[in-house]
């Protein structure tokens, strides 16, 4: 099922929402977002984590530590986008829902997972600079198109409704992170 909603399919969101495991698939596909998050952040580390003085710390204590960051880091995303997305579907006149669309919207943070070695900054000159912001991008239009569906689903929107509510809820998230983003100096 969650493979059919990550492709896009409109009937697996109903079906989902209908699930009596809807909140377990939801709640594991948070968990393993979230360790795959501190995976990231453990590899990204790697070589500071092998200059610890005890090998405990530095490959056992340390690594747990970032999954559970990792796992944290998925929470508040998912908290958040879960606001966005009430506050954009309340904004065009939907009924909110906050419920539902917290029930569902963990299946979102999948395609993020395309932006990560980015975002948590994993080396991006060992990599292709051209692959990372290839998969930055098309992680975060896949998480968008994703959304959409969300809130055709869960506000019972047309398509085009869905897709503006969408969009003021990432332009607003956007304009909010230029703000808080620390400037650069000269």
């Amino acid at each position: 099922m969650i493979g059919k909603m990550i492709v896009l399919e409109r009937d697996a969101y109903q079906t989902f929402m209908e699930s009596q495991k809807a909140s377990k698939y939801s709640r594991a596909t948070l968990v393993m977002v979230g360790v795959i998050y501190g995976m990231m952040a453990v590899i990204a580390n790697l070589q500071f984590l092998s200059g610890f003085d005890s090998l405990f710390l530095g490959f056992v204590i340390a690594p747990f530590l970032l999954i559970a960051l990792g796992i944290l880091m998925a929470v508040v995303t998912k908290f958040g986008l879960t606001l966005l997305l009430w506050a954009g579907a309340r904004a065009f006149g939907g009924p909110g829902r906050m419920k539902e669309v917290n029930q569902i919207v963990s299946i979102s943070l999948l395609p993020g997972l395309l932006s990560a070695p980015f975002l948590i900054g994993i080396d991006i000159l060992s990599l292709s600079l051209i692959l990372v912001i290839i998969g930055l991008f098309f992680g975060i239009g896949w998480m968008y198109l994703i959304c959409v569906r969300i809130i055709e689903t869960t506000q019972q929107f047309s398509k085009a409704k869905a897709y503006l509510s969408v969009l003021a809820s990432f332009v607003f998230f956007t304009s909010v992170y230029y703000l808080i983003l620390p400037v650069p100096t000269l």
